[in-house]
């Protein structure tokens, strides 16, 4: 018997929540609860200015059925991000937007009806020459090596296996091998979620960052589609 609780993954909503989860888009919404949840895979863009637009936008997304969870992408504000206040939730630390709109912290592993789920957020920015430091790009939307150390800690807790993991960037090998639009910068982190994925047991890796649906038996590329988690 299918556990009642349901997973669903889409890509970066860059602050348009309201056009990502319309009913054309997503019409088993009005079906769901609050116990069921919709990951963002980074780029969440709805704690950017807190200008009215963004804050009617997340009254908007608190009153669906569901549940929210994102990932950070590049394009976030993480001063606003940091000064979340946090609490400990299913397994790993979250940053508290309200009571249906939570922040997933890098590194961290959390059980979400039933289902084990390793999340890694952040990404470089291919246009912060365009942008302004600490107004609309933060050095640390690149994972500190801090960070990695306790992302690699927390795996090891968890024997290297789990059932999903669920990032804003992707490993090298994955977009070079199965992405071929895309050529990824090589940094720190794309090195290092090749050492995830080399690693790690998992049963399918879903991102975002890209622009682009596409999909293999493995790995999931999302922007526009919600999809159910495999």
């Amino acid at each position: 018997m299918e556990m009642a609780g349901k997973i669903y993954v889409t890509g970066d909503v860059h602050g348009r929540a309201p056009d990502r989860f319309k009913i054309e888009n997503f019409p088993i919404k009005d079906f769901l609860d609050k116990d069921d949840y919709v990951i963002v895979a980074g780029d969440f863009g709805l704690l950017w200015n807190n200008g009215n637009k963004e804050k009617n936008a997340r009254k908007w997304l608190e009153k669906q059925k569901f549940t929210t969870l994102f990932v950070d992408g590049n394009h976030e504000n993480f001063d606003m991000l940091d000064n979340l206040s946090t609490k400990e939730w299913n397994g790993g630390k979250v940053g508290i937007v309200s009571d249906s709109i939570l922040h997933l912290k890098r590194g961290n592993i959390y059980t979400i009806n039933g289902k084990k789920i390793f999340v890694m957020g952040g990404a470089t920015s291919i246009d912060k020459d365009n942008r302004i430091e600490n107004i609309s790009w933060w050095r640390r939307e690149v994972p500190s090596y801090r960070e990695m150390d306790f992302a690699l800690d927390n795996l090891g807790k968890h024997n290297w296996e789990v059932d999903y993991i669920i990032t804003h960037s992707a490993p090298d090998i994955i977009v070079e091998n199965h992405m071929r639009y895309f050529k990824e910068y090589d940094n720190s982190l794309n090195k290092f979620l090749n050492l995830i994925l080399e690693e790690t047991t998992f049963k399918h890796w879903y991102f975002g960052h890209y622009h682009l649906d596409q999909s293999t038996d493995k790995y999931t590329m999302l922007y526009n589609k919600i999809i159910k988690i495999k």
